[in-house]
């Protein structure tokens, strides 16, 4: 898919999950617009955060006009309100959210329909992975703590699950949910799912947990947590104790498996990679960064970009790859053979495909800019939005 950019300057751009639309907004004239798959959209004073649908085929955001704010969702003005934010489509594009404030109240939007609405901010809202619920944190206070409360999408059934709730992570499937609470000025874990918000698990205290991920399957859980002075690493509520004065660069990775959690973490100014809860035992050595770690699908094999000086490589099950100037997001395919990443070097970007070893197979053409890589559905081919010139393409290339 190709689509032609009028020569404007672009204050954000984004490419749909599946590769279906392009948006970006600009301005002319002291105005503000959005061009969605080539067409340009009403001029406003200002616009907001630009959301998709997945396929691409809907947009949404907040816009600004004789001083009211009013989400726009596929050209049609949503009610006036003192600030719009968050647009989010559900999984299937059917349903959009935003958050809406109307003199001192703040409310959630899901299509045209407000909730009943808090004195006090939304920390957060997500849907279900079915799009048949949302999930929202409101009422927060002063330091950010509020409810966790699961609701249909016409807020006609609402169950509080957690008060104290900071924070809420969803696993892949969109099928559960677990929120940070803070109860006593000590911290626990409360998981549930969106079919059963009455089911509720409360995992051990501690004095502070933070980096919450769900494993694969959709039900384990592993994050970072700190009591008496030690930082901890737990995992099925089971607790491994870092190494002393190190802390985690970065959400903890449950291998699918399930027998062992990875994690990057930072040690006197270095950063190593780390499993735990394993009979391996594994530590490889250290770089001056890293980040992104994965595991392939079997879990036999584990990746992660890092820098050492200034040179950027893929580290793989401990062998450093190919130098670049920069690599972000490694990401092997559903069947394990493949590895692809961005990389950038002499200023050029373009995305790589190597062997699961980490062994290049080859390099994509480079492009001013180089999105978000993600696999069809076969597994057999990547795709990835590209700016190139005036031109935004979604390129769809076989491994």
């Amino acid at each position: 898919m190709g689509l032609h950019v009028p020569p404007a300057p672009s204050i954000q751009l984004i490419f749909s999950k599946h590769g279906g639309g392009v948006a970006y907004s600009a301005e002319i004239n002291d105005k503000s617009y959005v061009v969605h798959n080539g067409r340009a959209g009403k001029q406003y004073d200002a616009v907001g955060a630009i959301a998709l649908s997945p396929d691409g085929r809907r947009i949404a955001y907040g816009a600004l006009d004789a001083g009211k704010w009013r989400m726009v969702a596929d050209n049609i003005e949503g009610a006036a309100f003192s600030t719009v934010k968050s647009p989010l489509f559900s999984p299937d594009g059917n349903h959009l959210a935003y958050q809406a404030l109307s003199g001192e109240k703040w409310y959630l939007v899901v299509d045209t329909t407000p909730n009943p609405g808090t004195n006090k901010r939304f920390l957060d809202h997500q849907f279900s992975g079915d799009s048949r619920h949302i999930a929202y944190i409101d009422d927060a206070d002063e330091k950010n703590r509020g409810r966790l409360v699961i609701s249909d999408l016409a807020f006609a059934r609402q169950a509080i699950i957690t008060s104290g709730a900071i924070g809420m992570t969803m696993n892949r499937s969109g099928s559960r949910i677990a929120a940070i609470t803070v109860r006593d000025n000590r911290q626990h874990i409360v998981e549930c799912s969106f079919d059963r918000p009455d089911a509720i698990k409360t995992g051990p205290t501690y004095t502070e947990i933070h980096d919450p991920a769900f494993a694969p399957d959709g039900f384990a859980l592993a994050y970072g947590a700190e009591r008496d002075g030690r930082r901890i690493l737990v995992f099925n509520d089971r607790e491994e104790i870092l190494p002393v004065g190190g802390s985690l660069v970065e959400p903890p990775v449950v291998r699918p498996d399930q027998k062992g959690v990875g994690s990057i973490i930072s040690l006197n100014n270095q950063a190593t990679f780390h499993q735990f809860f394993s009979d391996e035992g594994k530590v490889e050595r250290s770089y001056d960064e890293a980040n992104g770690l994965i595991y392939s699908s079997d879990g036999s094999a584990h990746a992660y970009a890092a820098r050492k000086d200034n040179n950027w490589f893929v580290v793989v099950n401990g062998v450093d790859g190919a130098s670049f100037d920069r690599v972000i997001s490694p990401k092997f395919s559903p069947n394990g053979k493949y590895l692809v990443y961005r990389a950038r070097k002499d200023g050029k970007r373009f995305v790589v495909v190597a062997k699961k070893t980490g062994k290049i197979i080859r390099q994509h053409p480079s492009y001013e800019q180089v999105f978000d890589v993600e696999f069809t559905a076969d597994g057999k081919s990547v795709a990835y939005g590209v700016k190139d010139g005036q031109q935004l393409v979604w390129r769809v290339e076989s491994l």
